[in-house]
């Protein structure tokens, strides 16, 4: 969470008079009080509502409220500082509140100074914590040759594009682009070649696919994968073209490849209105079975299918360089 300003501190204190204090302390510190709760319901509508940096959450909570449990469902899928605050010094109690939020413990009754202290420290850590925790995902959903992400990153991308456009009623498209003779190409030119190759071939592809939305992933091996959310199967031909004509610019020599002297790449397409029983497990099987349909049919060019079986766009002969 970027800080600008006073940090956000929302106080979750069951005590009036303690809570009237805290704010007092923290105006004085410099810091902004966004709001006051006093029960776990309260707590959970104020972080939502206000978006604090930090939460001063005494463990206690009237009517047998957890502060603790309180904590750890505010932590869910959101980067927010937690410092507890309790009469109670106990181990059980501290074990418990450091499973949820180890970025601050203040025992009462505490300094302004080390209430001040505990804030900074739990801010930074959390903020440290929040940033690992992304380049962590970053690395998990990446492919470490191309950095196009991988076939994770994939599932979660076309699970959403896929129930947008179910719910928009629009096509959805898929390119499964395979690099032609790849294997001859790390035969002839070696293995640090054909790595040089696939990260070639990956940014001609990217530049292909480059409206917003559109989604490219390394599929696996020579074959990548893009999917063209809002996109009809006359639609998705034409960035298959681009795709096509893109790897021929780049002028890759193959002397290996039996389709061209230089490296080319076969697509094959599909295309569906997302709709039940169809799924998208049934969009990549097809653009699958289109890509090998284009690879029966001599490399180097696009072959497509609709899942609706209806008509698909004519095959346009293949370029020599």
């Amino acid at each position: 969470m970027t800080t600008i300003g006073p940090r956000r501190v929302l106080i979750v204190e069951h005590e009036p008079l303690t809570a009237a204090t805290l704010a007092t302390e923290l105006g004085s510190l410099g810091y902004h009080v966004c709001g006051v709760a006093t029960t776990p319901d309260d707590a959970l509508a104020a972080v939502v509502r206000e978006q604090p940096h930090v939460v001063l959450m005494d463990v206690h909570l009237p009517d047998g409220g957890d502060g603790i449990d309180t904590a750890r469902r505010i932590c869910l899928g959101r980067d927010t500082a937690i410092v507890f605050l309790t009469a109670q010094s106990d181990e059980a109690t501290l074990a418990r509140a450091l499973e949820v939020s180890p970025f601050g413990f203040l025992v009462k009754p505490f300094r302004a100074r080390e209430l001040k202290v505990a804030i900074e420290v739990a801010v930074t850590k959390q903020a440290k914590d929040a940033a690992a925790a992304r380049e962590w995902q970053e690395l998990a959903t990446t492919d470490p040759l191309t950095r196009l992400p991988n076939r994770r990153k994939l599932a979660e991308v076309l699970r959403t594009e896929w129930d947008r456009c179910r719910q928009d009623g629009v096509s959805i498209a898929a390119l499964m682009i395979d690099v032609d003779h790849f294997k001859a190409y790390n035969d002839t030119y070696g293995h640090p070649a054909g790595d040089a190759c696939l990260m070639a071939v990956a940014e001609a592809i990217r530049g292909s696919c480059g409206r917003p939305g559109d989604f490219l992933c390394r599929w696996g091996g020579e074959e990548f994968l893009a999917i063209l959310p809002a996109t009809d199967i006359t639609a998705a031909a034409h960035v298959a073209e681009r795709v096509l004509a893109a790897v021929r610019r780049r002028q890759l020599q193959h002397q290996g490849s039996p389709t061209d002297t230089i490296l080319t790449v076969s697509v094959g397409g599909a295309a569906v209105v997302p709709a039940i029983p169809t799924g998208a497990d049934d969009l990549i099987a097809t653009a699958d079975h289109s890509l090998y349909e284009a690879k029966r049919r001599g490399r180097n060019r696009a072959a497509f299918e609709r899942l609706d079986g209806g008509d698909v766009p004519g095959e346009a002969p293949p370029r020599r360089a």
